[in-house]
């Protein structure tokens, strides 16, 4: 859709995109980059899947997540066409999170953000490849 946008926009004498696409009050037209607007609605309904209760957390759990932790989920052909969407924004959608330990959630030990920021495996790309367990999760659970 974006593209077709930008041809017709274009067709008039070669006006940017980007100018274009600013807010009006910045001096564009206020058009809307369709791809970030879907990249966020598909981010939001990570954040629902973790934040929110109910039905469509249910089924999506029971049947994509299981008892694997965001970061371990793959694309596979026979998922849903919007599952695989999902899973294509969740890099972006976990970048910069923290995971906190105390929650009583899993956390995957080499994949999640819960120690400076960053995963395991970024912060030592050098033992990542040599370890057996890749996928190993932990069970944290806060105590009072």
């Amino acid at each position: 859709m974006d593209r077709i946008r930008k041809t017709f926009l274009w067709q008039g004498g070669g006006t940017k995109w980007t100018k274009i696409s600013k807010p009006k009050k910045k001096g564009g037209l206020g058009i809307h980059d369709l791809r970030k607007m879907d990249q966020s609605l598909l981010c939001k309904w990570w954040w629902k899947l973790e934040s929110t209760e109910g039905l469509w957390q249910e089924i999506v759990q029971e049947k994509y997540v299981k008892q694997n932790t965001i970061a371990q989920l793959k694309t596979k052909p026979k998922n849903s066409a919007v599952w695989n969407d999902l899973l294509k924004v969740r890099d972006w959608y976990l970048k910069g999170r923290v995971t906190i330990i105390g929650n009583g959630k899993k956390i995957d030990f080499w994949s999640d953000s819960w120690c400076d920021n960053i995963p395991l495996k970024e912060r030592f790309p050098n033992l990542f490849p040599v370890c057996r367990e890749q996928n190993c999760t932990v069970n944290f659970m806060a105590s009072i």
